[in-house]
């Protein structure tokens, strides 16, 4: 998918190349799971809807590299890998969006805007399906999405100088991203203590002060 948006001119990608490699792959290994809708598989639609407009963000944003944003999505991934029952949609989800990123820095691409979006759609698939009705699962794997549900939120908030990714915020993504797979995702009855204690860090590191990258 990668390569053939890159022959059509398309140097800055959408959510689309995600969306058919993940799809396109779940199709010839049999994987098309869905979700078991509940209350709680609706929480981690909301948290992975909130994923994708802070992708969003982030990626449009001049000042920050979408590389970070790359590398924060594989961690994301791995994260969903170890935090459900079912690692199927985990792998093909991680696997597409690798392979994205290395066709991306191989042909001088780069991951436009939108393309958070489809980053968030395809973990966010991941999660819930991988999540097999274990309803803490779904929401520990859709909280997999690390800082980037946050960051949805912050024109709600008192305004503060944007904080530009890097080496600080993807080492916290990555707090994140084990705390929510092995703190929730894995227990079956983690409760919403765990989750607020998750969001929170989550919240402030969205709100920090610009740091050097």
């Amino acid at each position: 998918a990668g390569l053939a948006w890159r022959v059509a001119g398309r140097t800055r990608w959408g959510p689309l190349p995600f969306v058919l490699a993940v799809l396109a792959a779940a199709r010839l290994n049999g994987r098309t799971d869905w979700p078991h809708w509940d209350a709680m598989a609706g929480a981690g639609a909301l948290l992975t809807l909130l994923a994708g407009v802070g992708a969003l963000r982030l990626l449009g944003d001049p000042a920050v590299d979408w590389h970070w944003v790359a590398a924060g999505a594989l961690v994301s991934a791995a994260g969903v890998w170890a935090g459900v029952p079912e690692t199927g949609p985990a792998l093909l989800a991680g696997g597409g969006v690798t392979g994205l990123a290395i066709t991306a820095v191989l042909t001088r691409s780069g991951w436009g805007p939108a393309a958070g979006v489809g980053v968030a759609a395809v973990l966010g698939w991941a999660a819930l399906s991988g999540a097999a009705g274990r309803p803490w699962a779904a929401v520990g794997g859709a909280l997999c999405a690390g800082v980037a549900p946050w960051f949805a939120l912050r024109p709600l908030l008192p305004p503060t100088r944007r904080p530009s990714p890097g080496r600080w915020m993807l080492c916290a993504h990555a707090v994140l991203v084990i705390l929510a797979a092995r703190w929730i995702g894995v227990v079956p009855h983690a409760g919403w203590l765990r989750v607020a204690l998750v969001a929170a860090p989550g919240l402030a590191v969205a709100v920090a002060p610009r740091r050097r990258a």
